[in-house]
């Protein structure tokens, strides 16, 4: 039994990874805490119902869809709101009332068309492999090779391209990286896109295995900054190590106990890092002229 909720864990994680990275992504390069992400997310996953089962689109070309309006939306809401506020130097207060503002009235603007009951993508019964006493379903297993194909690439992109450099130079100094040039704009417009793009991804993979509803959102984003916080801010892969924790954590948690205790584990887990190490696992301590 414990390998059954093991294998469901590393699953988990490997979901929790996706959007983490996307929400890491975008907050080590603006500081922004984007609480919108939990928006784009949600709207992501209706945008492939509306694609798949309304219009009855092939699957992958309404995930194809799904997942290039969602970095559209992104760009929408830094060219739109947070740009603007970049350029009044306006506090982290102002950006977090203003994201969480932008998230309030899309999640209802869904509820308002679509209902607030759960949706299905896929409501047969899905097909299942047998890996010794392991049971995973087809999209389970695809949730899976997506993480292992998805962060090698997006590790590569990081540290070999051009582009990821320079994304990885405005995250250590952004001053610096505007005096000599680099056009912080069209990198910010760039950054969204990506980071959004992957919690679109996360979302249309969620909504096929367990279904949506449209305020699914705000608990995966919130779990996606505790694996940021607990893995390292500023070091674009480790929300990973913090993701996966999270997902082993929590299935376990609901072989021994209860899934209604999910939430007090996690936030007592953030809580004990910011507390005893708030570098997180991969970080390091910095001297105070560096923080």
């Amino acid at each position: 039994m414990i390998w059954q909720f093991l294998a469901n864990g590393l699953i988990r994680g490997s979901m929790y990874a996706l959007m983490a990275l996307g929400f890491g992504l975008i907050y080590n390069t603006t500081r922004i805490f984007h609480i919108a992400h939990g928006a784009v997310y949600t709207v992501a996953a209706y945008l492939f119902y509306t694609c798949a089962i309304l219009l009855k689109l092939n699957v992958f070309v309404s995930l194809f869809l799904a997942l290039f309006c969602s970095g559209i939306l992104g760009v929408i809401i830094e060219f739109s709101i947070y740009h603007p506020l970049y350029k009044r130097k306006a506090s982290i207060g102002i950006y977090l009332i203003s994201s969480l503002g932008l998230y309030i009235f899309l999640i209802n603007t869904i509820a308002l068309f679509y209902g607030n009951e759960t949706k299905t993508l896929s409501p047969g019964i899905e097909k299942t492999y047998h890996i010794g006493s392991i049971i995973l379903t087809r999209i389970q297993i695809f949730e899976l090779i997506s993480f292992i194909i998805i962060f090698p690439i997006f590790l590569f992109f990081l540290k070999r391209i051009k582009l990821g450099k320079i994304i990885r130079a405005l995250a250590d100094n952004p001053e610096l990286s505007t005096v000599v040039g680099i056009n912080v704009k069209k990198i910010r417009i760039i950054i969204f896109f990506l980071g959004s793009i992957l919690a679109g991804f996360t979302s249309c993979l969620g909504a096929l295995d367990v279904g949506m509803d449209p305020h699914m959102g705000m608990n995966v984003l919130l779990i996606a900054a505790v694996a940021v916080i607990m893995g390292g801010v500023g070091i674009f892969e480790s929300p990973v190590v913090g993701a996966f924790i999270l997902g082993l954590l929590q299935n376990l948690l609901i072989w021994k106990v209860s899934s209604r205790w999910e939430s007090m584990v996690t936030f007592m887990l953030l809580i004990c890092f910011l507390v005893f190490r708030p570098q997180g696992i991969l970080g390091k301590k910095r001297r105070l002229e560096e923080t």
